[in-house]
């Protein structure tokens, strides 16, 4: 730039705050009484907001349904005599999906705010849920952040909403089949049930010869469908019950499932008992029946926790063995161990079977037998490919000799063990195998 020209536009700004003064003049005053407007406004909000409390209503104590979609309440009410611009926060535990949530809105005098919340169990457990936070402003000038209310209790229990649905359905189906001809089940059971004339077509096993002989005509003896039959449902919460499957762990897919079949064998007059074992065999409930029994079975559900330790099929039978004295249905919930480990598993078979029935259902690796069946492209691959059909094929040997031993052996996916056991289960009584 030359001499000349910088000298022109150092005159040309002189010039531009020459005729700026006049405007000073008269425009500094008004910015002063605005500022000074702001300052009265912002401190009169805050003078303001420093007497409004804001408070949530919410039950003391919440439970939700594992794996189950909720929805969460809660209603706010405020002592302001103004209309309030929130923005509340709420901050869910560890046990929810979600972290957490936030939601804008304008309270009016004199209303009440509802705030619902839509979330999703994904552990078990019990903790403290914070209150909602609370950011009110009535101008905008000021804003005052609180905590609407007080902490409650939040407990995450295994997934009664199924069995609510189940029950309904049961309950519909029944309904229906009121005033109907109910076919017969099949076979006719082994609980004796009374002595009766002799007539065509019966078995000639069935004659009673000491009866028949005591009255000089043929006796037979009648039995029914048996019932009141002992379950005993164990729970595996050792090591490889602690993977995740989607936003549920394996364990949490078996207690679900635990549960919905607890109800199931009640509702067919089953006695149902549980216990969980890892390392060790904890103390469980025995065979019983009745609406305090399946309480206390979800009240045991929901405090069972997978731990970081190897599992013990051995003392896992032994303590059956003597805890149990008629022949009952153990229905086994566990993931197949590692080649090491399978003696175990076939060592506790034979413990129990034949005196016992063993049910054993087992969640399966879906990714595994998809690798082992992979055509691997490198070298990486083919060693993945490799490992992945020595443990699939081991495993399926194992389920063999399982059941060569006697067991009963079901495979599932994680998300339809509910099904799969209940299944299991109704087969069970069907071909009355117990």
């Amino acid at each position: 730039m030359r001499p000349g020209e910088r000298t022109v536009q150092v005159l040309g700004g002189l010039c531009l705050l020459a005729m700026l003064v006049p405007v000073w003049k008269w425009a500094l005053p008004l910015l002063l009484a605005g500022t000074f407007a702001l300052v009265v406004a912002a401190v009169s909000e805050a003078f303001v907001l420093r007497s409004i409390r804001v408070e949530s209503e919410r039950p003391e104590h919440l439970a939700l349904a594992l794996g189950e979609w909720s929805q969460i309440g809660a209603t706010l009410h405020s002592t302001s005599t103004h209309s309030l611009h929130l923005e509340i926060r709420q901050v869910w535990p560890v046990l929810v999906e979600s972290s957490s949530e936030r939601m804008k809105a304008i309270y009016r005098s004199g209303d009440s705010l509802p705030f619902v919340s839509r979330v999703r169990a994904t552990r078990r457990g019990t903790v403290a849920l914070e209150p909602p936070y609370v950011a009110a402003t009535i101008w905008r000038f000021m804003e005052r952040t609180m905590a609407a209310g007080r902490p409650t209790r939040i407990s995450v229990v295994p997934n009664t909403k199924a069995v609510t649905r189940l029950q309904k359905q049961l309950n519909a189906f029944v309904l229906r089949g009121l005033g109907s001809r109910v076919a017969p089940r099949l076979g006719k059971g082994r609980e004796f049930d009374r002595l009766r004339d002799y007539v065509t077509d019966d078995d000639y096993r069935d004659i009673a010869w000491r009866a028949t002989a005591r009255h000089g005509r043929l006796i037979v003896r009648e039995f029914r469908l048996d019932r009141s039959q002992e379950i005993m449902l164990c729970l595996d919460r050792g090591h490889r019950m602690a993977a995740r499957v989607g936003s549920l762990s394996r364990l949490d897919h078996a207690v679900n499932a635990t549960l919905l079949l607890s109800y199931i064998c009640d509702r067919m007059e089953d006695k149902v008992g549980l216990l969980s074992f890892a390392d060790r065999v904890e103390k469980g409930l025995a065979p019983s029946r009745g609406s305090a029994h399946q309480r206390n079975v979800a009240a045991a559900l929901t405090a069972v926790q997978y731990e970081y330790r190897y599992t013990d099929y051995v003392a896992l039978a032994i303590n059956l063995r003597r805890m149990l004295t008629h022949r009952s249905l153990i229905i086994m919930l566990t993931v197949l161990p590692e080649p090491e480990e399978q003696a175990s598993l076939v060592k506790a078979v034979r413990l129990l079977a034949p005196q016992h029935l063993p049910l054993i259902l087992v969640l399966t690796d879906p990714e595994l037998k998809v690798t082992a069946q992979s055509v691997p492209a490198t070298k990486r691959e083919l060693c993945r490919t490799l490992v992945a059909r020595e443990l699939w094929e081991g495993r399926s040997a194992l389920m063999g000799q399982l059941r060569h031993r006697g067991a009963l052996v079901v495979e599932t996916k994680p998300e339809d063990t509910s099904i799969a056991a209940v299944n299991a289960y109704i087969d069970v009584k069907r071909r009355q195998l117990l």
